[in-house]
């Protein structure tokens, strides 16, 4: 090998090494980077705002928290600091007017009743900032509204345009002279959270104007960096296929491996034959089916509750839960922070009733306490949480819930979308994990889990089911579940019970994967269940992460980055079948051994 082979070589195995990746992957490092190559643009974005008196915009959704949150303005030490539901960060009583203040309307006007602003219908925020959520969908859901720079005109909007036209200079004068580099991916990514605030603002007369202006999604994709929507060619349980090439399944929610159960096909395909493929309406009028009542009858009494309501989707589930339970001006959702993002949607069409919003710290039950005690008199309070965090994988602590949700004389949701199947005696979730089946008031879940299909249930009270059969419009306007799905999530849930293996299977592997990457120094936060957030901190990071994994070792995972997750809180997101074997598991491990290595995460 000649001198100018080995210099080059050497070269190669001195940029790969895990210092330089570590560094190169540093979203402080890129966003230093940044700044002194965009040093010029940014000092004319400040002298505009200068010279026009506004405030800069809040350029990462994740750190609006208004939600048309219940906001009091005097706080309790008599201070006048205004209090935010139950978190006193200084950027919700700022008082400014981009989306972070103490109050927040969205140009309806705040409504004032003893002391408190509320905000009705929809609110100027990015919507939940956890892990629900999730998916590569929590990056995307629509969870972003129109009331979050100021105003939304006048000097600050054309603020944002000029800051969207000097980046879109930016990266194609950087494109003319060096092709897409790692600075330009990482300008991509951080455009798409100044688009989810910025673009969402700009008006005038054509209201497709914000679309053509969105341009991070191509950039990432010409990056090699955009993970989202990727299609496959076909999913076989513990492994897919994608583009030509077979990958070790670690981003399904398919936890008990039974999509492609022999009987579960059979089901869908016996129910084609039989009923069709459609019911073609709604259940309200011609589309419900004596398939659909079977399936409630076995839900209701495998939960131990009176009543049972199937679903066309899970997401429909929370959004026509809240919607007909939340529906007027006394009622008042409680909500863990980190629920699921349909959660979040079925309380904003609540809030379009008059419904007021309060959150509490995450899985804590003194902060859901104080929440309960500002609920006034006259008024009644929803208490939500989901079951099994979908993102994080931790288990809400319904054993200190309750006891608050009772001695306030709250009611109390659990959405067990991640929890059927996977934790409770027989797989019966949360509440029976806990063994407090009795004193939970609803319990909502999905078919796209555990059940292998698409659709949804929620089990409780008949009266309060036959409630919200009649007063949740998502629910009576919406096209019933068809035939095949309804057949197919039947059959998954009596293999469940047939077949317990399953779900002892699945625990165990869990259980292994969870104790291995901790030895190896993944720092997996609190997870208890099949969903395993191996957390790299850095957006930038955790997406080159996510492509090596991809494209070097046939690894597919979940990348979750901000919006989608608070600042920080970068992770691949990992969940585990019943139908792995341990080579799969051991692949899967030495494979995040590597990449952990390579970009110094461990």
């Amino acid at each position: 090998m000649g001198l100018r082979s080995r210099i080059i070589d050497r070269g190669k195995q001195l940029v790969q090494s895990p210092i330089v990746m570590r560094w190169v992957s540093d979203d402080r490092v890129m966003k230093a980077a940044e700044g002194v190559l965009d040093a010029k643009t940014r000092v004319r974005l400040a002298w505009h705002m200068l010279k026009n008196g506004h405030g800069l915009p809040n350029v990462d959704p994740a750190l609006d928290d208004s939600l048309g949150e219940t906001v009091e303005h005097e706080g309790r030490n008599g201070s006048g600091r205004a209090e935010f539901s139950d978190e006193e960060d200084s950027h919700h009583a700022n008082g400014s007017q981009n989306g972070n203040g103490a109050v927040a309307t969205n140009g309806s006007g705040s409504r004032a009743t003893g002391g408190v602003s509320r905000n009705n219908g929809s609110s100027g925020t990015a919507g939940h900032m956890s892990a629900g959520h999730v998916s590569a969908g929590h990056v995307s859901a629509g969870h972003v509204s129109g009331g979050h720079a100021s105003g939304g005109n006048g000097a600050a909007l054309e603020a944002n345009m000029i800051a969207l036209d000097a980046d879109r200079t930016r990266r194609r004068d950087a494109g003319t002279r060096n092709g897409m580099s790692v600075r330009e991916a990482r300008d991509g990514m951080e455009d798409a959270l100044k688009e989810r605030t910025s673009l969402a603002n700009v008006g005038g007369h054509d209201v497709f104007e914000k679309c053509y202006q969105f341009t991070a999604a191509d950039n990432a994709r010409r990056a090699g960096l955009y993970p989202f929507f990727r299609p496959l060619d076909f999913n076989d349980g513990p492994e897919a296929v994608i583009d030509g090439r077979r990958v070790l399944m670690f981003g399904s929610n398919n936890y008990l491996g039974l999509t492609t159960h022999p009987k579960v096909r059979e089901a869908a395909k016996a129910a084609i034959d039989r009923f069709g493929t459609s019911m073609t309406g709604s259940r309200l009028v011609n589309g419900s089916m004596k398939l659909h009542n079977e399936f409630e009858e076995k839900l209701a009494a495998f939960f131990g509750k009176e009543s049972a309501l199937v679903f066309t989707t899970g997401y429909q589930v929370n959004i026509a839960t809240c919607a007909a339970i939340l529906s007027n001006k006394t009622s008042v959702a409680v909500v863990d922070r980190n629920v699921h993002a349909s959660l979040y949607d079925g309380v904003r069409l609540g809030q379009s009733a008059g419904a007021r919003l309060t959150r509490f710290k995450h899985a804590d039950a003194e902060s859901l306490d104080r929440a309960l005690q500002r609920v006034e008199t006259g008024e009644g309070a929803l208490v939500i949480t989901d079951g099994v965090f979908s993102a994080e994988g931790e288990i809400a602590k319904l054993d200190e819930i309750v006891p608050v949700v009772k001695k306030h004389g709250a009611r109390l949701l659990v959405d067990d979308a991640h929890a059927l199947g996977v934790i409770g005696p027989g797989g019966r979730g949360t509440a029976y994990h806990f063994g407090l089946e009795k004193d939970v008031d609803l319990i909502g879940g999905t078919f796209s889990k555990s059940l292998a299909s698409i659709g949804g249930w929620l089990v409780g009270e008949r009266k309060v089911l036959q409630y919200i059969q009649h007063f949740a419009p998502s629910f009576m306007f919406a096209a019933s579940a068809a035939p095949p799905s309804v057949a197919a999530a039947m059959a998954a849930f009596d293999l469940m019970q047939e077949e317990p293996w399953r779900m002892d299977k699945l625990r165990e592997n869990f259980t292994y994967m969870r104790d291995e990457l901790r030895k190896m120094g993944f720092e997996l936060g609190h997870t208890q269940t099949a969903v395993i957030p191996i957390y790299i901190r850095q957006d930038l990071r955790t997406l080159m992460m996510w492509r090596e994994l991809l494209e070097e070792h046939n690894v597919y995972t979940n990348p979750f980055i901000s919006p989608g997750v608070p600042p920080k809180s970068a992770m691949l997101r990992t969940s585990y079948m019943a139908t792995h074997t341990r080579e799969h598991l051991d692949r899967g491990l030495e494979a995040l051994y590597k990449a952990g290595k390579k970009y110094g995460v461990i």
